[in-house]
């Protein structure tokens, strides 16, 4: 390898493989002027677990080399690795000496190069510093290539921070406050007291609608136009923050005031036209066009544009925060729309969500799980009949069905005492009930309706919950495990076996949600929450665990995150995906948070755990 021509090969092959795709060639020609070329016959040991780290770590250039840990009764397989994968980097994350042991698995070629050399390349270069970083520990900053920014981290002070504040007293004349509106130049104005706190913010559209009433006096108190209480953020606030108060208080203006209180002083006015300047789309404005859409066929035009919004936007894993919520407010706009136009909205039942909708976790097109708690027994036929009606319009709108659902389809729509008396008996005897065909229903969430039904639900579930309830969830828990890693373009289990398909949502979502649920009813506040919500409700329960429960939660995000854009893209729910939609870089991450998502299930299958609470 001392030649300038072979120094040239070797960069050339470095630069396909991350961390050395953000290098610069000259950067990696020194590199691979130090590298020197080895070969391995099959079953010939690179490493052995436990030894002193080598002066050197490796690349892979052709061959297949399995990573062992040699400390148990049996040697467990820990991961697969290819061309272009790395061995050797984990003293970069601490590692005291070698954590696996790696044999060939073929005739195996692997560079090998001086580790000095390397860690001086991580030095000057953050990006590589991330991805070998993440061989050890799980990062959700990493953003996706040709993605925007992640507007949690912009923030709306910024936004605005060239816009006239308009303002006046209560007792401004109606004219005297247009003019003021019309001379700031701006599409809000302030009605504020003695104290400069707001008391309410006006759009032209409040002017017109004065005028449409006909109440034509000029000269009245402009305090008679302000109907509602302002929504009022924090300085702090992000253009997130912002768009989720938006949609969650169905408005179009938002006050920023010094302590994000109406008793704050008013220090800025936001609408949805200055977030349109950011998104091009304005996602206030999308909210309110469901709303007003008269068919099921103008909801799935304004639905697929959610979506195109939600997948321009989801930047990095933590941006899956934000916009998982944002999608929510539009599915439960959506089908409060539709029962609506179903001409339901008057029946006596709580209208309510389940499953990854009922957690706010839906960013596909996939459709909202929907159940509904009738209040009156007699209502329960019609509540039925209704319920299918949404569900079949959730078809014209271009939700996907969902299927394989544990229970037919009038099961979810019922009284108040039936599903109280479902839900004691499966709590009360959950193996008898079958109570892992529930699990979606303990993320009930209200979206319409007497949420007092609700209410009584949520009650009864954290008023049942016992140690011994606790034991038999916890120990299902362990039923299915996450993939030990990716090779070439398949998956590959604990056991060795191989698939071309990543089954998602089945080995990596649904044992974390599966476990954020637990802690959330251990902790008697479970329905109504988010995953991201729980495991947080779980940091508070078990502080000691603090670490494993942080790092969940991140690789939750991550592979939702994942889910969300190549869901969308693919138009699919995303449950199920080929690896090859998965970057090289994705599969990294995603390979770390495999680990974590056994080291959680291993440590919430242990009762000890439970005897502390």
């Amino acid at each position: 390898m001392e030649t300038a021509g072979i120094s040239y090969r070797v960069a050339d092959f470095l630069t396909k493989h991350p961390p050395f795709t953000t290098m610069a060639e000259e950067d990696l020609l020194a590199f691979a002027a130090h590298g020197r070329v080895r070969f391995h016959e099959p079953n010939e040991y690179l490493l052995w677990q436990g030894e002193p780290h080598r002066f050197q770590i490796f690349v892979i250039q052709q061959g297949t080399v399995s990573l062992w840990d040699d400390t148990g009764a049996a040697a467990a397989l820990r991961d697969v690795r290819g061309a272009g994968d790395m061995i050797g980097v984990e003293r970069f994350n601490g590692a005291p000496t070698t954590p696996y042991s790696a044999r060939s698995e073929s005739d195996v070629v692997v560079y090998a190069f001086p580790a000095d050399d390397l860690e001086t390349l991580l030095a000057k270069y953050p990006r590589a510093r991330q991805y070998v970083t993440a061989e050890g520990r799980l990062t959700i900053d990493e953003h996706a290539a040709g993605e925007r920014r992640d507007l949690t981290t912009a923030f709306l002070q910024q936004l605005i921070a060239h816009k006239a504040l308009a303002k006046c007293p209560p007792l401004t004349s109606i004219r005297d406050a247009a003019q003021r509106l019309l001379v700031a130049g701006t599409d809000t104005l302030a009605v504020v007291d003695d104290g400069d706190r707001p008391l309410g913010v006006l759009t032209a559209a409040a002017f017109l609608e004065w005028v449409a009433h006909g109440a034509l006096d000029p000269q009245a108190p402009v305090q008679t136009l302000v109907t509602t209480a302002p929504v009022v953020i924090s300085p702090t606030a992000t253009v997130a923050d912002g768009i989720l108060a938006m949609g969650a208080a169905r408005t179009e203006v938002l006050a920023i005031t010094g302590d994000g209180t109406t008793a704050g002083q008013l220090s800025a006015t936001v609408s949805a036209r200055d977030l349109g300047a950011v998104f091009g789309e304005q996602p206030a404005a999308l909210l309110a066009d469901i709303g007003a859409a008269a068919s099921a066929q103008a909801l799935r035009v304004v639905n697929h544009r959610v979506r195109a919004f939600a997948v321009r936007h989801l930047s990095s894993a933590a941006s899956v925060d934000w916009l998982s919520r944002f999608t929510h407010l539009a599915d439960t706009a959506i089908v409060r729309r539709l029962v609506a136009l179903a001409q339901a909205e008057y029946l006596p039942a709580c209208w309510c969500f389940c499953g990854s909708s009922g957690r706010s976790e839906s960013l596909t097109l996939l459709a909202p799980q929907i159940v509904l708690i009738v209040g009156d027994a007699g209502a329960l036929t019609k509540a039925q009949q209704a319920l299918r009606h949404v569900i079949t319009l959730l078809a014209e709108c271009d939700y996907l069905p969902r299927v394989n659902l544990p229970f037919e389809p009038d099961f979810y729509a019922a009284t108040l005492e039936q599903w109280q008396h479902r839900f004691s008996g499966w709590i009360g005897d959950p193996v008898r009930q079958q109570m892992y065909r529930a699990r979606t229903l303990f993320d009930l969430r209200p979206i319409h309706g007497p949420t007092g039904l609700w209410q009584q639900i949520e009650t009864l579930v954290s008023a049942s919950v016992d140690a011994d309830f606790l034991h038999v969830i916890a120990n299902d828990c362990l039923a299915t495990l996450p993939p030990l890693t990716f090779f070439a373009d398949a998956v590959v289990d604990e056991s060795g076996e191989q698939s071309s398909v990543f089954h998602l949502e089945e080995t990596a979502l649904r044992p974390l949600v599966d476990v954020a649920r637990i802690f959330g009813l251990a902790a008697r506040n479970a329905l109504g929450r988010s995953t991201i919500e729980r495991f947080a409700i779980a940091r508070a329960l078990l502080p000691e665990q603090q670490a494993l429960l942080r790092e969940a939660a991140d690789t939750f995000r991550v592979v939702l995150w994942q889910q969300g854009r190549i869901g969308i893209t693919q138009g699919t729910s995303g449950v199920d995906l080929p690896p090859s939609l998965l970057s090289r870089h994705d599969r990294h991450i995603l390979k770390s948070g495999f680990r974590s998502i056994l080291r959680l299930l291993q440590f919430t299958a242990n009762p000890a755990w439970i005897a502390t609470l």
